[in-house]
């Protein structure tokens, strides 16, 4: 488990960067309001981040059961940014500088995330022989 989660992690941080990278361009680039930008970089890291959990992080290979943890990694995604807006949204007033109110409201949410993930999202396609 371990080993599984330094996986994670790492792709984890990578998908970050994507995450943090969106939400800059989108919140000082672009002007878009602070939780509105939180949710494009969300979706812009969930799409990468999908594919490399799938593969690297859980080690899925093949297409079986490619749809459903799809469907499953888009619902905790549809979970993860209102739940992260939300508590981005409470520490701002605390967190002058939106960035670190962002990182911090992750920090926050990543042990449920590879929970979450681990549990729900990829797991291997059960055989309907029922062995």
């Amino acid at each position: 488990m371990l080993r599984m989660f330094s996986r994670y992690f790492a792709i984890q941080a990578g998908a970050y960067g994507i995450d943090m990278g969106t939400f800059l361009l989108f919140a000082h680039v672009a002007g878009v309001g602070v939780l509105w930008a939180n949710v494009a970089g969300k979706v812009v890291a969930g799409a990468v981040a999908f594919f490399a959990h799938r593969r690297i992080t859980f080690q899925v290979h093949g297409l079986g059961g490619a749809h459903g943890q799809l469907l499953r990694y888009a619902l905790l995604l549809g979970l993860n940014i209102p739940l992260s807006s939300g508590v981005l949204a409470l520490l701002l007033p605390f967190i002058q500088w939106p960035p670190l109110a962002k990182f911090a409201s992750d920090a926050i949410c990543l042990g449920l995330t590879f929970l979450l993930s681990r549990y729900l999202v990829f797991t291997a396609p059960r055989d309907s022989r029922g062995s």
